[in-house]
């Protein structure tokens, strides 16, 4: 097992033939759910990676591998266990999943009134830009900014950082609402200095970026990301 978070863990293994796998797991030996490879509809592979989601913080779980060769063989593997670590509160070192395209679907505000383009639109957000800001026009805890993933994905982490004017308009913690009407934070931003990554497991296409908590003023956010995958359907 590798990659162990509070709420998720990858399963990184190879095997001398090619297998379509999966993997049981729970925190009894009567497993109960079940995590498949993601790249099983490239059909059978050597190098398995299925991601295990929704997990609890601090808790030990079982899990045992299974999978079916091209002759039509069953393999699984002994019962193996791993513990999820406790919740730091502090957010990740770096993002769970891959970076997924957003775009502005609305704002509450834009300093100047020039637009999502314009100097401190809310395009330069997620341009990944560090030198460009999106500020709104003095809203302060009132900020909020929805982003638009095109298409159901699978949330797995949330990217954040600040904007800030030395001794206002700095965001100290932000919640998420999604399109299906859930909340999620709020996420503690420790200072303006760089992105501060927070792990989630949510299904989504739309996600607003709520101000809960700030120093006032033009707030909002020099860089935002969204990391996961897509819902196959």
């Amino acid at each position: 097992m590798s990659n162990i978070s509070p709420h998720s863990a990858t399963l990184s293994v190879g095997t001398t033939i090619k297998l379509i796998c999966a993997i049981a797991y729970g925190t009894t030996t009567n497993y109960g759910q079940i995590a498949t490879d993601t790249d099983m509809a490239a059909g059978g592979h050597s190098d398995h990676h299925p991601l295990i989601r929704g997990l609890q913080p601090d808790t030990e779980y079982h899990y045992r591998l299974g999978g079916m060769g091209p002759d039509g063989t069953l393999y699984r593997s002994a019962d193996f266990t791993f513990k999820t670590p406790p919740e730091s509160g502090n957010g990740l070192q770096k993002p769970i999943g891959g970076k997924l395209p957003v775009s502005v679907r609305s704002v509450s505000s834009t300093f100047g009134g020039g637009g999502n383009s314009g100097t401190w639109g809310a395009n330069n957000a997620i341009d990944g830009n560090p030198d460009t800001q999106w500020s709104s026009d003095g809203e302060g805890n009132g900020a909020w900014i929805e982003l638009d993933l095109s298409a159901e994905n699978f949330v797995t982490s949330l990217g954040f950082w600040t904007r800030t004017m030395g001794t206002s308009a700095e965001i100290h913690s932000f919640q998420v609402v999604t399109d299906r009407g859930e909340i999620y934070g709020p996420f503690q931003v420790n200072d303006a200095g760089s992105m501060y990554y927070f792990e989630v497991d949510f299904t989504a296409q739309r996600v607003r970026f709520e101000v809960v908590d700030s120093s006032g003023g033009n707030t909002g956010a020099v860089e935002i990301a969204v990391y996961g995958e897509p819902v196959m359907k």
